[in-house]
């Protein structure tokens, strides 16, 4: 039989949505079995709207790599920009959540270095160090990344402190909330095989605004997950074209969780971005991607930010 071909609909200036391999196993740390063994597509009960959702992201730019030496042995870096925030939609709004800028000097090996200034014009950018243990050049990346996903677990603590009754992060849900607020984490890219074919099979038959039976990842803190097609894909589409996949922890309990998936399969289709506007669309949902253009505009001028770092190395050689 000949191989059909189907279309990506992400553009190709970002990486596939759907990233599996299919070499990799089925999780065995996984239970489908805990809502229903009945693996059909699910219909969502009505479930109210939350009066506020807050969607959390944050975005990184690596501004310069680094090398360092010393007595033969070589350290790698990268000085990067991150930035963090929400967007927040209540009673038919959508605001933007105060975002926090940081300067990241990301170091492997677990090099110790001081707090790298660097004047900018009138400012001055710290690049405050944040080493890994790790070696290799993509280790820097890795240090930049646990301090995004730090200040976004900040965030989200912070507002569910602030009482919106509902935060979706942008990512796995790598935290714990401190009170009984309906927090997910939201995954647009499908990376592991988390269920065996008879499972993964349903997935091709969500239609929009459906959802599959929710199951159970046990790791390092266990959560409840379930897919959901956010908008029907074009027949020139690859079949899991539009799904993400939703996790929250698995601490709130079956039934809660059972409710929230049902409220996501209800809302979440609405925030749906379209291609005309997102390169990422549908998974991409409007209020993240309007909050990502918004953040990576408070990361400065990248060329102006380079520049400055030159004149300060350069001024280091010069000594």
């Amino acid at each position: 039989m000949p191989l059909t071909l189907r279309l990506d609909p992400w553009q190709p200036s970002y990486e596939s949505a759907l990233q599996v391999d299919e070499d990799e196993a089925f999780g065995t740390d996984v239970d489908p079995t805990v809502e229903t063994s009945d693996w059909q597509p699910i219909e969502p009960q009505f479930v109210e709207r939350p009066k506020s959702i807050a969607f959390v992201d944050g975005v990184q730019r690596v501004e310069y790599r680094v090398v360092g030496t010393d007595e033969g042995h070589t350290a790698y870096g990268a000085l990067a920009s991150i930035a963090v925030g929400a967007s927040i939609v209540s009673d038919g709004c959508n605001n933007l959540y105060p975002a926090a800028i940081g300067r990241i000097l990301g170091l492997s090996d677990g090099v110790e270095f001081a707090p790298l200034c660097i004047p900018c014009g009138t400012a001055t950018l710290n690049f405050m160090p944040e080493p890994v243990g790790e070696s290799g050049v993509a280790a820097p990346i890795q240090a930049v990344q646990n301090a995004r996903r730090d200040a976004e677990s900040r965030l989200g603590t912070q507002l569910v402190e602030e009482g919106h009754e509902m935060v979706v992060v942008d990512g796995r849900l790598n935290w714990q909330p401190t009170r009984k607020t309906m927090v997910i984490g939201l995954i647009k890219t499908i990376h592991k095989r988390y269920l065996e074919d008879a499972q993964s099979a349903v997935l091709p038959l969500l239609a929009s605004g459906t959802r599959t039976p929710i199951f159970r990842i046990a790791r390092d803190r266990a959560v409840y997950s379930w897919y959901l097609r956010l908008a029907s894909s074009r027949p020139i589409d690859h079949a899991l074209a539009g799904i993400v996949r939703i996790e929250t922890l698995d601490t709130i309990g079956i039934e809660a969780a059972v409710r929230l998936a049902d409220l996501t399969a209800c809302y979440l289709p609405g925030f749906a971005s379209s291609p005309i506007h997102d390169p990422r669309a549908p998974q991409n949902l409007y209020p993240i991607g309007g909050l990502e253009r918004q953040l990576r505009h408070n990361l400065g001028d990248q060329q102006w930010i380079r520049r400055n770092i030159e004149d300060h190395f350069a001024r280091e050689v010069a000594r």
